[in-house]
């Protein structure tokens, strides 16, 4: 990864705003910069995540049954109830109809315009996935006008606000001996302390290459637990009894060939059950780690059992659909927001001028609704800093800002803390971002 990448992701910040055509390279920041904003604080994202509306909760349930089941799906069935259910703020349906929605699963007047809607709103909710969403948009130029640089500003914003995927797509660029490393293990650590299969298949690797064996086998069997066959097939192979000089598979781990039998089982669970998310949360049970002795086990996963006895759940019904459906506005049938009629859509298109931007300087303060799609800047004071240069949609709530005064030796802020403070804050637009 190049040097303006890590800039991006761990300091992109500057005492004064800027125009977003400005090279962000040509005034790099002090070092001061770069180590307030190196620190990670791990958070977990079912911290940061608002209770759901139990009706909502219903139609959520019932779409995901009918997309998971066997046999052939009508994804615009449901769609219908990933739409109702998302516009009474249920961040998974959300989620949900995203996916359907941009791959074109399921049918939408504009994909784009609509996946990038629902990104948004998740933001406005304080979801942090709705961050990582949004730089995923970016990133590819899909509803947005691709941005390489902004979608590392937010799938950073994701991983400090906890969301797992995030922290793993972060880590995997502060992972090179030249940037970050350390950071990036504390990311895998904090994503695999969320069930994040493919952070701790990672972190294990990583702690393994260091020689760190007691460590690695612990983030392989968190790996395994949280679904990844890679992970269980590395325990596997350890508890085979390869040589020292095997650097692939040797973990200083005592030969077993029974714990090496029942990570092998595992293994082919996972495998036969890939794409339904398997997962393997009694593995603790079935083979824990040494010293811890093995118990009697008789061959099943919980998560088996668990699928076979799920109940279908209940059918909403009519009058919950129609209800919630007419609060938000919304075409029961379809989950799409109610068309206004033609007529008078008609003369809305023709008297309507196109909208216009607001101009670049314009002002907008914490707590105000973003008025333009665009990259919104907050002027420090000498000596402060901050994520100061931030892109936000239209509609986003614009948040306070939290500011760091580094001292001037690094010892001293290891030892007496950061100085920080978070405060309401003026933004100002210097950039606008295009939708695709």
């Amino acid at each position: 990864m190049n040097k303006g990448i890590l800039i991006v992701l761990l300091a992109c910040l500057v005492s004064a705003c800027t125009h977003k055509e400005k090279n962000p390279l040509d005034s790099l920041p002090d070092m001061s910069a770069v180590r307030a904003n190196l620190s990670f604080t791990c958070v977990h994202e079912a911290d940061h995540l608002p209770p759901l509306d139990p009706e909502a909760d219903q139609l959520f349930q019932y779409g995901r049954y009918l997309q998971k089941k066997e046999g052939p799906k009508n994804f615009n069935e449901v769609a219908r109830y990933y739409r109702i259910a998302a516009a009474h703020g249920h961040y998974k349906a959300n989620n949900n109809l995203q996916s359907l929605v941009s791959q074109g699963l399921a049918d939408s007047p504009d994909a784009p315009k609509e996946t990038i809607d629902l990104a948004a709103q998740l933001v406005n909710q304080g979801v942090p996935g709705g961050y990582y969403d949004i730089g995923h948009y970016l990133e590819l130029g899909y509803g947005l006008t691709q941005d390489t640089e902004m979608a590392l500003r937010y799938m950073r914003k994701a991983a400090d606000l906890g969301n797992s995927d995030a922290q793993f797509y972060v880590a995997e660029k502060l992972a090179p001996i030249d940037n970050a490393p350390a950071i990036a293990r504390q990311m895998w650590q904090c994503a695999t302390d969320q069930g994040h299969g493919r952070a701790a298949l990672t972190l294990g690797v990583d702690l393994k290459t260091d020689k760190l064996y007691p460590d690695a086998a612990k983030a392989f069997q968190q790996g395994a637990k949280s679904g990844s066959s890679t992970a269980a097939l590395s325990l596997r192979d350890a508890f085979n009894n390869p040589s020292q000089s095997d650097q692939l598979n040797y973990l200083a781990v005592p030969h077993d060939p029974e714990r090496s039998r029942r990570y092998g089982l595992i293994w082919r669970f996972l495998k036969d059950n890939d794409g339904r998310n398997p997962k393997v949360p009694d593995i603790d049970k079935i083979v824990p780690l040494p010293p811890a002795k093995l118990p009697p086990w008789d061959g099943t996963f919980q998560w088996e059992k668990d699928q076979a006895a799920a109940v279908p759940p209940q059918k909403p019904s009519d009058e919950l659909i129609e209800r919630l459906s007419k609060a938000k506005h919304l075409d029961p049938a379809t989950g799409l927001p109610l068309a206004k009629p033609e007529q008078v859509a008609q003369m809305e298109t023709e008297a309507a001028p196109p909208p216009a931007r607001l101009p670049l300087g314009t002002i907008a303060r914490t707590g105000d609704s973003c008025p333009q799609d665009g990259v919104w800047c907050v002027s420090l004071a000498k000596g402060m800093v901050a994520d100061a240069e931030q892109s936000f949609l239209k509609g986003m709530e614009l948040p306070s800002l939290t500011i760091y005064q580094p001292r001037r030796f690094a010892w001293m802020d290891n030892w007496m803390g950061v100085r920080q403070q978070t405060v309401p804050v003026a933004w100002k637009l210097v950039g606008y971002i295009h939708e695709a």
